[in-house]
């Protein structure tokens, strides 16, 4: 299933135009309640289930601007709510060059248009998708070092704290530390 198929009309008629500078406080809003939609439309990341998550929150085109720009593709159909999905700031990131196979002609009609963005949409889910299982494994071999170096440098409990700074402070009162000048 793709996310269209749940915008009004099933994605397939023109809904209009977002507005605003700010995906969370504007425009992003505005998708949210003309669509529904509130995860991320690649890997389901839920944009109201937390604060760290809605920080996330970007708004891709599907057919890209510059795939548009290539074609000549009419703007109202680029920047159309059913050119649009919501995505997490990873997923927009991950292939987000896209160039269309060789195969792929100029959509004349909107029709056409739709037919092209949902190919884009499903062969970019698919590699981003396989993006994130290719981080996944690198995160997990590299954690392995994060830990080492965690444990072989530990965060130094607070009483430690406490006695780090009153030693360095009971040095420099005794003249043997220089007290730090802020840089000019």
């Amino acid at each position: 299933m793709i996310p269209f198929d749940e915008y009004p009309d099933g994605g397939r008629v023109l809904l209009g135009q977002v507005k605003g500078a700010n995906c969370r406080h504007e425009y992003g809003l505005q998708f949210m309640q003309k669509t529904s939609q509130t995860k991320c439309a690649y890997c389901g990341a839920d944009f109201a289930e937390s604060y760290d998550i809605w920080l996330t929150m970007t708004l891709d085109h599907v057919v890209p601007v510059s795939v548009c720009a290539a074609f000549g593709i009419l703007a109202e159909w680029q920047e159309d709510i059913t050119n649009k999905v919501l995505a997490c700031a990873a997923c927009n990131s991950f292939r987000n060059r896209y160039k269309p196979p060789a195969d792929v002609e100029c959509p004349k009609t909107l029709g056409a248009f739709y037919d092209l963005r949902d190919r884009i949409f499903t062969e970019r889910k698919k590699a981003i998708q396989e993006r994130h299982e290719s981080e996944k494994a690198f995160f997990n071999r590299l954690k392995y070092e994060l830990n080492f170096f965690r444990s072989k440098y530990p965060e130094p409990s607070p009483e430690a704290k406490e006695r780090i700074l009153s030693q360095l402070k009971a040095e420099q009162d005794a003249g043997l530390l220089k007290p730090t000048q802020p840089d000019q």
